[in-house]
């Protein structure tokens, strides 16, 4: 299964019109990628497993979907404030696949990360730890290097989603990714 998922994930992300997604700034056209991106695992998710993650913004201010993989990003969204997307579940601990802006040095940029909640608690809080997928500045972003990034984990996510148990992400992302924090 975790082969068929892959080809599936790379026609869906093949789908994506990336000469045509555009935006006033760098960081809008990246945010617009990332929720095409994202569209289009929640949709292969809800196809394949009959699950629908949860995200925010919720997926239809996001876009449209017009079927056959089909989505057009909500273009009355200003994707030039929007700090982060989320998609994520949970199956006795929440995970949650974010694309965050971000600065660092006063230098803007994107981040895809894993953030997995743990079995600590902090003054009764659930404490989250957040796994590297993909970091770079936002002019040199490369949606090829995004993609191939999460085209990595899918499989493994794919299967916590399927049997809805924690291990098979959780394994993945403390094996093979850097914590970066929580």
């Amino acid at each position: 299964m975790g082969d068929e998922i892959v080809r599936a994930f790379e026609a869906d992300i093949a789908s994506i019109p990336i000469a045509r997604v555009s935006g006033d700034d760098e960081g809008e056209r990246i945010m617009k990628l990332m929720a095409h991106m994202f569209l289009r695992v929640w949709t292969r998710f809800a196809v394949e497993t009959g699950q629908k993650l949860t995200m925010t913004p919720f997926q239809y201010s996001l876009g449209m979907y017009h079927g056959q993989m089909n989505w057009a990003v909500n273009e009355a969204l200003n994707f030039s404030e929007l700090p982060q997307i989320e998609l994520g579940a949970a199956y006795g601990r929440k995970h949650v696949l974010l694309a965050e802006r971000y600065k660092a040095k006063e230098e803007p940029r994107i981040r895809l990360v894993f953030s997995l909640e743990e079995d600590e608690e902090v003054k009764g809080n659930p404490v989250s730890v957040n796994y590297l997928l993909y970091d770079s500045s936002l002019k040199g972003f490369k949606f090829e290097s995004a993609r191939e990034a999460l085209k990595a984990a899918v499989p493994k996510w794919f299967e916590t989603v399927m049997t809805r148990t924690d291990a098979p992400l959780w394994g993945y992302c403390k094996d093979n990714l850097e914590c970066v924090g929580v």
